[in-house]
């Protein structure tokens, strides 16, 4: 295999072997011997180093290194751990931005394929109605009068419920730049903070001040996110519609199977509406109108509640609008 073909053959083990700029992502993580070694993963040092032909030492420095550049992952197995490569694109790309030596070559080119090709991957995702990567929780000021409320779809009981918290960058900000809200205000969880304490790529935060950085996402009219999964799950994203690699997309149907919406969807009082606007000029996926009498709600909603919180005349609520089964078990 020569060194183009091992950058494409790491690019389709993403779902990217026709894409033009992933493996040129992969060449500025890694050199051509670093990334045979990641697609000899998965494998313990022991195993990769017979696989390889190289010595333990040498193999468990080249991971290393690889794992600070958010190339290699490990778990364990059967007390030993396992090295293996980012289950899919999505991971990729938040791990390498959060890189701190990331070159800016990387960032560009990480920039460019958000904008042209993850589209196209996206319509797919959409057209054969594969899981949505990440699903949105509201905020939970919203919830309060609502009943049978999951653990996992409250982010304040997420956090009250961790044991290892860590904050990390916004990593879809920091590398767009196309606003000024906060960058340093997505919460790791778990096994998720325990990762990026290990790579240093975030810091280690208590219960109260994850709960202060909830609070700041919403003042700042942000979204929070969480991997679409029942149970505690590893993270909090807190994205806004003109960086996020989710929420930007969710509002054209070609490419909203990126994200997946709450369970719940906001309704008008339309007795209490004063048609004021500032529910439309928060929804981040543009699916309120100001009608003649009063705002409406489209089908587009994802239930993040924003439109709830911001409305001064209380006349917005969330309501269950899925079953419990909606959030994939």
């Amino acid at each position: 295999m020569n060194t183009g073909d091992i950058y494409r053959e790491l690019s389709r083990r993403l779902m990217m072997e026709n894409s033009e700029l992933i493996p040129s992502i992969w060449r500025a993580v890694c050199d051509e011997r670093e990334a045979r070694l990641v697609a000899a993963l998965p494998g313990t040092v022991a195993e990769l180093s017979e696989r390889m032909g190289i010595g333990s030492e040498e193999i468990r420095g080249m991971l290393a290194s690889l794992f600070q550049k958010g190339a290699v992952f490990e778990s364990a197995r059967d007390g030993e751990t396992l090295y293996r490569m980012p289950r899919h694109i999505i991971q990729f790309h938040d791990a390498t931005l959060l890189w701190k030596e990331a070159p800016g070559e990387m960032i560009d080119l990480w920039v460019r394929f958000m904008d042209t090709e993850y589209a196209s991957l996206l319509e797919l995702v959409t057209q054969i109605k594969m899981p949505s990567f990440m699903r949105v929780i509201p905020i939970n000021e919203t919830l309060d009068t609502l009943s049978g409320v999951m653990v996992y779809e409250d982010a304040a009981r997420l956090i009250e419920g961790a044991e290892t918290i860590a904050v990390v960058p916004c990593v879809c900000r920091k590398s767009q730049k196309l606003c000024d809200r906060p960058v340093e205000i997505c919460i790791q969880l778990n096994r998720g903070a325990e990762y990026t304490l290990k790579r240093g790529t975030g810091r280690k935060i208590d219960r109260a001040e994850a709960l202060d950085l909830l609070r700041k996402a919403e003042e700042a009219g942000l979204v929070h996110m969480v991997e679409n999964r029942a149970g505690m799950g590893n993270a909090i994203c807190n994205c806004c519609p003109c960086c996020c690699e989710m929420l930007r997309y969710a509002a054209n149907p070609k490419t909203a199977g990126v994200l997946a919406p709450s369970r719940y969807a906001a309704r008008v009082n339309a007795g209490a509406c004063t048609l004021c606007g500032e529910c439309v000029e928060v929804c981040p996926v543009h699916a309120i109108v100001l009608g003649d009498e009063a705002a409406g709600i489209g089908e587009a909603c994802i239930g993040c509640g924003l439109c709830a919180r911001t409305c001064s005349s209380g006349a917005i609520a969330l309501y269950e609008t899925r079953p419990s089964g909606h959030i994939p078990s």
